[in-house]
């Protein structure tokens, strides 16, 4: 496992989140708060769930003490939800980048109710991505239907449009 793979994945991420944003934006506030699909939960809640879980497991990597989950109070509109990811990307990145082989293959500890979980490094870094592309995946079906699709948002898409 090395650190620029999974420091490509969260670029994805950024650059999907904010395809994702400028669509949802198209959308009126009550279209963004609509359940539309049993299992999901609308579009403005599933962005305040990603952003919530990025900032979350970014503190378990690090060993610290997970914040709280985010709820529509504190993000109540998409201008507060990008702020708040804003926030998390160059810190993720300079951590990311700093890590050595041996840092990745570390166990990480959190507490999840009463049990104590565990994983190497690498294995929470590529969960919370993966979570990411899940609910991301989400949003674009719930986007698509109400007429405004991200577009593709495919991993290749991404790597192409940096060269």
């Amino acid at each position: 496992m090395n650190s620029e793979i999974i420091a490509s994945l969260y670029d994805y991420g950024v650059w999907a989140n904010e395809r994702l944003l400028a669509q949802a934006a198209k959308l009126g506030e009550a279209e963004r708060e609509r359940q539309v699909s049993q299992g999901c939960q609308s579009i403005h809640q599933t962005f305040i769930h990603l952003v919530s879980a990025d900032w979350r497991w970014f503190a378990r990597w690090k060993g610290e003490t997970p914040p709280p989950m985010l709820t529509p109070a504190d993000l109540p509109t998409l201008d507060a939800i990008r702020g708040k990811w804003a926030g998390l990307i160059d810190q993720r990145r300079a951590y990311i980048a700093g890590l050595s082989d041996a840092d990745l293959r570390e166990i990480i500890r959190w507490v999840m109710g009463a049990e104590t979980r565990t994983l190497p490094r690498w294995q929470g870094l590529l969960q919370c991505a993966n979570h990411g592309t899940q609910h991301r995946a989400e949003i674009a079906a719930m986007l698509t239907d109400a007429g405004h699709s991200p577009g593709d948002l495919d991993y290749s898409v991404f790597c192409m449009a940096q060269k």
